[in-house]
């Protein structure tokens, strides 16, 4: 299912240039480690201290300064599609994914043709849990966690919420499993989620079973909240929005802290491994979450696509040191199933990366991507690809393209990270041929799976919880 180019599309030079390894086989660790993976909302480029100074995420930094940095990990626009990547393992134009994120009412859901992650961890003899933001769909309970592989579930369905009362709009929405927990009104959320990663992982102390932690924390996701003990790192004089999200940073970066400890003091830490991402760029502040990268959340600029992240573990050689190779979020899935112990890994969009990010002698196998895909009709193919340095975008106007131009760009990413130099008149045989790409792939784009808004899922409905049970699924 990888992309490959196809000889008769593309001369045998562009053939050299597009070549793909396969993704190497793991063999299987003596004991499956632990695997801790954290998704914060909307964090941009610049709101981490190894990007800049004036960040305040101690805990963070430390585990970047003895661990590795991730320099080119991709993740998708916006946060339903980078969750549904990161669960499936597929591109989201494969999975009628790749537009807006669910809407609150929106009756349908991450599409149960497909095995997520959690589900193959499950029957490798992991322990899963889920904690934080779900946002795949919650309009039938065949969408939710705990019916998608995870054992246990702890946060809200819907994309975003007060982080104090856990309300959106005229409904509630914080779950303890399949009940609503209103003891959680008046508790940050990012306190309420460490509290219940660091309750899992005592748990699991003295224990032979592996666990999967997938800690989708809300911060710095909208609306700005965040008590006041995490805004005396930052000057008054800024302004107050950017104040208010490097003060979430923070409060990020201290429950970050608290899970690494808990596995230390559980003597878990040794066979674990901690993976940190964005779900897409920062919201931009006039480009200050972002910077220096162009652009930010929901569009395909590196601003956007780029994710800030690292992974940490005692398992890994030669740290601390940056991985500039190429990574995708689909790519996590047959990463961890190869930790995990699997022989033999889907045929998906994602590569195994786990020899490269454990062996700084190991070059990434992944040499390209698409960063987004989709096709309307008049407004024909818009989106973006990588291939090795190069990124090609082509818009019609669509919001997750950067622009309302309608001509195509062309960037040398390695010469130009910052995407200010376009090269179609440059390079135009180059453009053309991964324009071809991209075309060759438009028979797997399925229709975007996004109907209409239905009021009968309203909280109104169901005594002022958001609450599954009024859609039916395929």
């Amino acid at each position: 299912m990888k992309l490959m180019a196809t000889c008769s599309a593309v001369a045998p030079a562009l053939l050299t240039l597009l070549w793909l390894s396969a993704a190497p086989a793991s063999a299987a660790a003596a004991s499956a480690p632990n695997i801790v993976f954290i998704l914060a909302d909307d964090l941009g480029w610049n709101d981490v201290s190894w990007h800049n100074d004036q960040v305040v995420s101690p805990n963070m930094q430390q585990l970047v300064d003895t661990g590795v940095q991730l320099e080119q990990s991709y993740v998708q626009p916006l946060c339903t599609p980078s969750r549904s990547a990161f669960l499936t393992g597929l591109y989201p134009y494969r999975l009628g994914r790749q537009g807006p994120p669910l809407a609150d009412l929106t009756p349908t859901g991450l599409s149960l043709k497909h095995t997520l992650l959690p589900e193959r961890l499950s029957r490798l003899g992991y322990a899963t849990h889920m904690i934080g933001k779900w946002h795949l769909g919650f309009c039938n309970w065949a969408y939710t966690p705990t019916e998608r592989g995870f054992d246990t579930q702890y946060g809200y369905l819907l994309g975003s919420e007060f982080h104090f009362n856990h309300s959106v709009g005229n409904g509630y929405d914080f779950r303890d499993q399949r009940e609503p927990d209103f003891t959680a009104n008046g508790t940050y959320g990012t306190h309420l989620f460490a509290d219940r990663a660091v309750r899992i992982i005592e748990e699991h102390q003295g224990s032979d079973q592996p666990f999967f932690l997938y800690l989708a924390l809300q911060n710095v996701h909208s609306p700005f909240e965040v008590p006041d003990e995490y805004l005396v790192h930052y000057p008054e004089v800024l302004d107050e929005n950017r104040r208010l999200l490097l003060g979430m940073v923070t409060a990020l970066d201290e429950a970050v802290g608290r899970v690494v400890q808990a596995l230390k003091d559980t003597g878990l830490y040794d066979n674990s491994v901690i993976v940190f991402s964005s779900d897409n760029g920062g919201v931009g502040m006039n480009g200050e979450s972002n910077r220096p990268l162009r652009g930010g959340k929901g569009s395909v600029w590196e601003g956007g696509t780029r994710a800030a992240g690292f992974v940490h573990s005692p398992l890994l050689q030669g740290t601390p040191r940056v991985h500039s190779g190429i990574m995708h979020i689909t790519d996590w899935y047959n990463t961890f199933l190869a930790l995990a112990g699997e022989s033999v890994l889907p045929d998906n969009d994602g590569f195994n990366q786990w020899e490269s990010l454990v062996d700084p002698s190991v070059a990434s196998p992944r040499t390209t991507f698409i960063y987004n895909l989709d096709y309307e009709g008049e407004e024909g193919m818009f989106g973006a690809i990588r291939l090795r340095e190069y990124k090609f975008v082509i818009s019609k106007g669509r919001d997750l393209a950067p622009g309302k131009e309608t001509f195509p760009w062309l960037f040398n990413l390695k010469e130009d990270p910052n995407e200010t130099t376009n090269l179609v008149e440059v390079e135009p045989g180059l453009a053309m041929a991964m324009e071809i790409l991209m075309l060759e792939e438009l028979p797997n784009v399925v229709p975007k799976d996004h109907p209409d808004g239905d009021p009968a899922g309203d909280p109104s409905n169901w005594g002022g919880v958001w609450t599954p049970g009024w859609c039916d699924v395929p």
